[in-house]
């Protein structure tokens, strides 16, 4: 008989250890994923301490300067030689056609010259050469003139200065107080240290008032480009 109660022991406890190792499991696993949740929830928080805001991803490193003297950015240097006023200019065609173009606006022309410190630089047509009036509106160059009547048209070098107009059409209250800003095109990879130059054209009170009276009727820019 007692043999028989003693083969019956292993019986009975092998359901009881067969109980007791899938909690010891279970534990274990949640013990795991608890670890895994705090460290990924601490991974989230120093990651987002590397992601810049909005406005600062956008930013660029200003350069301030005035109308005849030589605005140094880190990427290129800037000047802006003169400022005149125009109620006509010209433009051209593929074909080499000459036409006048008028605007009920004023056409402001810069004259501008540029170097680049390092590498080669074109400007474009955009958001990145405005004119910035006193009460913050940003005027783009106009689209009446080709660009290759324009400084866009030139491929700026280091160490070799290039010259070149910027036209931009504005209404004549935008003309007290502007300045002009540019900057290189955009990248696909943003460089939160890009350069722009941003430049006073001394166009405050008599000297804005004196630029719009002494608008030239027509302002020639196929004859200046020969």
């Amino acid at each position: 008989m007692a043999v028989t109660q003693s083969g019956a022991s292993p019986v009975t406890r092998q359901p009881v250890e067969s109980c007791r190792r899938p909690s010891r499991r279970g534990a274990g696993a949640r013990v795991v994923t608890a670890i895994a949740g705090v460290v990924l929830a601490a991974a989230a928080v120093y990651a987002q301490t590397f992601i810049l805001p909005t406005e600062q991803r956008s930013s660029r490193v200003t350069a301030n300067g005035l109308v005849g003297e030589v605005v140094e950015t880190h990427g290129f240097s800037i000047k802006v030689s003169s400022v005149t006023a125009a109620n006509a200019v010209d433009t051209t065609d593929f074909s080499d056609n000459v036409t006048k173009v008028g605007t009920s606006n004023l056409f402001l022309l810069v004259d501008i010259s540029i170097t680049t410190t390092r590498v080669p630089m074109r400007l474009s047509p955009g958001s990145n050469v405005v004119l910035l009036t006193e009460d913050g509106r940003r005027y783009q160059t106009t689209d009446k003139v080709d660009v290759s009547l324009t400084a866009f048209n030139r491929r700026y070098q280091p160490g070799f200065w290039s010259s070149g107009v910027l036209v931009f059409e504005v209404p004549k209250d935008a003309v007290p107080g502007a300045r002009m800003i540019v900057a290189p095109p955009s990248e696909v990879i943003v460089d939160y240290s890009a350069p722009e130059a941003e430049i006073d054209l001394g166009l405050s009170g008599d000297a804005a008032s004196r630029l719009i009276k002494q608008a030239e009727d027509y302002h020639s820019l196929v004859s200046k480009k020969r």
